[in-house]
């Protein structure tokens, strides 16, 4: 069962008063059954996130298909693990304190040393190597075990059967490798460190579910199941601690000394001279300009606050542009001053500006003519400002559409 957010999940049982003619909605890869679409779709997006990991290779950010593929493959691989090494191998895995590569080192080291029913591997005779086969393993005594093998020739055909020590055997490597011994180590167990069988499993072949001595000062029986002594006693104090009151958590958090940040937002705790912000401010609509331009003044002033260096522009706030914009009595020098730093960085362009929008290689260099007949019509007159841009080679009729859709100008005054 593939692990989410690397812990146990549970699939949803299926109904017991479904109708035989009813209309339902069924997981293809779960078969868990949703009477309400939203619940069946909510379902299926979680199975859809990155946030499950193969229980038995660990591989992580996998989909629930994925991490199911994974699981069946690495069982697949299991199997290769000959069932004479099984026993023996789950016998190291129980109650062992090993991380999972130390582990799966240790079983390979004494697998290796254990020849088994059928294993082919090289065998001493008459001072020479060959190949043999382990036919059945004689014990004799408590330490003394011996082996009947049958000798092969280059054909894998036998040539006869003798019974040999097991110090005339030279065991070949592994025919699995370490990560098959990973992923038959937490296929057989429900918890690491110490690594626990399985009831079943454990029962099957005979191996003890009682923690061992050195162990039972660690860890306890719980449902069934070996928890450590640690997970319980940090619950405790899980307990305990959700019981007490908020001033004593601030008094033990000022004992711990000053905060040491970058820390989150939200741990930030506010200064004594901070406003205290009770009420979410509601957004104002008090402006000179109509609303539907507010969006285009905020983005030429925004431009000319970031490019003012290139622009050779003073700082100048929100609020003054936006005066200077609705003033009509006069030119004010503001937005003199926008028209003569944009004149001018064109002018100084050498014509490279004029050439790529005449090729159509890019879109405008500077700023879109939007912003710029914004900036522009609104002070100079028009017959001044068409002469400008006939200079600079943009055809007066060409803004048109735009002067018009911004209610700058009526057709007849840019007719004149």
């Amino acid at each position: 069962m593939p692990l989410f957010k690397r812990k146990p999940f549970e699939l949803l049982e299926l109904p017991s008063d479904l109708e035989p003619d009813e209309l339902v909605y069924q997981i293809r890869f779960t078969k868990e059954i949703f009477r309400d679409y939203p619940a069946y779709l909510n379902r299926i997006n979680l199975y859809r996130q990155r946030l499950w990991s193969c229980k038995f290779t660990g591989k992580a950010n996998l989909t629930y298909e994925e991490a199911l593929v994974s699981e069946k493959c690495a069982t697949e691989k299991v199997q290769e693990l000959p069932k004479e090494l099984v026993a023996p191998a789950l016998r190291i895995i129980q109650f062992s304190m090993l991380s999972l590569k130390d582990l799966a080192d240790t079983i390979a080291k004494k697998l290796q040393d254990c020849p088994f029913v059928g294993a082919e591997l090289l065998g001493r005779k008459d001072g020479d190597l060959f190949f043999c086969k382990i036919l059945k393993v004689i014990e004799e005594g408590c330490d003394s075990v011996r082996y009947e093998v049958a000798w092969l020739d280059r054909y894998k055909k036998v040539v006869e059967n003798t019974v040999v020590n097991r110090e005339d055997l030279v065991c070949k490597k592994l025919p699995f490798s370490r990560q098959v011994l990973k992923s038959f180590v937490r296929e057989s167990t429900y918890r690491g460190a110490p690594w626990v069988l399985h009831d079943k499993l454990a029962r099957k072949h005979g191996i003890s579910t009682n923690p061992p001595v050195e162990l039972r000062s660690k860890v306890f029986v719980q449902d069934g199941l070996i928890v450590c002594h640690k997970k319980r006693r940090k619950t405790e104090e899980d307990e305990n601690n959700s019981g007490m009151i908020a001033d004593e958590n601030e008094g033990d958090k000022s004992k711990d000394g000053p905060i040491k940040y970058p820390i989150d937002d939200m741990l930030v705790q506010p200064g004594s001279d901070d406003p205290d912000f009770t009420d979410r401010p509601h957004p104002t609509k008090d402006f000179k300009v109509p609303m539907d331009c507010f969006g285009d003044l905020l983005m030429v002033w925004d431009f000319c606050s970031s490019f003012g260096k290139l622009l050779q522009l003073w700082p100048f706030s929100l609020e003054d542009f936006e005066n200077a914009i609705c003033h009509k009595d006069s030119n004010l020098v503001l937005i003199m001053e926008l028209h003569s730093a944009l004149f001018r960085l064109l002018i100084k362009d050498g014509g490279k500006y004029l050439s790529d929008v005449e090729n159509k290689v890019r879109k405008l260099k500077v700023l879109c003519p939007r912003i710029f007949i914004l900036i522009v019509v609104r002070s100079f007159p028009i017959n001044f400002l068409s002469f400008d841009l006939e200079l600079l080679g943009f055809p007066l009729l060409t803004w048109v559409p735009l002067i018009c859709r911004n209610r700058m100008f009526n057709i007849n005054a840019l007719c004149l």
